[in-house]
């Protein structure tokens, strides 16, 4: 009983732990935008809008806006040197920022994603769900193992490319199997696994 109260208070603390940083740093970027907002509220003809205050409108337009700009800034080879490099030095050695970049599958973008491809791999006398990120020069595959029910904590491995069989699944429902622990994927695996074993023979 207190090992499961233990393990539930520290997974709702990892869950809260990005939400709290999301909505401390929204606050306040809300909180700067602010004195931007007040002094153009006060020219506006309308102090309120379906119940909101003009001056909250505004900041979360000029909130909205800046994301926009610095979204399209962030397409920038210049601008992902910048990131990555006060990722690397900085923020990457704070654990808070560290867990919600992990939390939020943001380690990978869907670029790093979409050439991965989703694979059951032998081992010994058992099969193992995992994306085949590159091919080797020496035949081998590098392959990512995904936890359950995190598909984004897991192992990296290297094997030979009579281990692996190609899963008919896509990265978003080898996520989604992986934080359902495997529940309602029998018949897609089984069909993968029975090829398999009729090329073995």
């Amino acid at each position: 009983m207190l090992r499961f109260i233990q393990t539930t208070v520290l997974g709702g603390i990892l869950f809260l732990v990005p939400i709290v940083i999301f909505a401390a740093i929204i606050g306040k970027a809300l909180q700067l935008v602010d004195k931007v907002a007040t002094p153009i509220a006060k020219i506006m003809p309308m102090e309120s809008i379906g119940g909101l205050a003009m001056v909250q409108l505004i900041a979360l337009a000029i909130l909205v806006l800046v994301c926009f700009i610095a979204g399209l800034a962030a397409r920038t080879a210049g601008a992902r040197r910048l990131v990555q490099s006060l990722e690397a030095n900085v923020l990457d050695k704070i654990p808070a920022y560290a867990l919600m970049k992990a939390k939020t599958g943001s380690v990978l973008t869907p670029e790093d994603t979409q050439d991965m491809q989703p694979v059951l791999i032998q081992f010994d006398d058992s099969w193992q769900v995992g994306f085949e990120v590159e091919k080797m020069d020496d035949g081998k595959s590098l392959i990512f193992l995904p936890g359950a029910p995190d598909p984004w904590s897991g192992s990296v491995c290297a094997v030979t490319a009579e281990r692996i069989r190609p899963l008919p699944l896509n990265i978003k429902e080898v996520g989604i199997l992986m934080k359902r622990l495997g529940k309602g994927s029998g018949e897609t695996l089984r069909a993968t696994l029975a090829a398999a074993a009729a090329s073995s023979h």
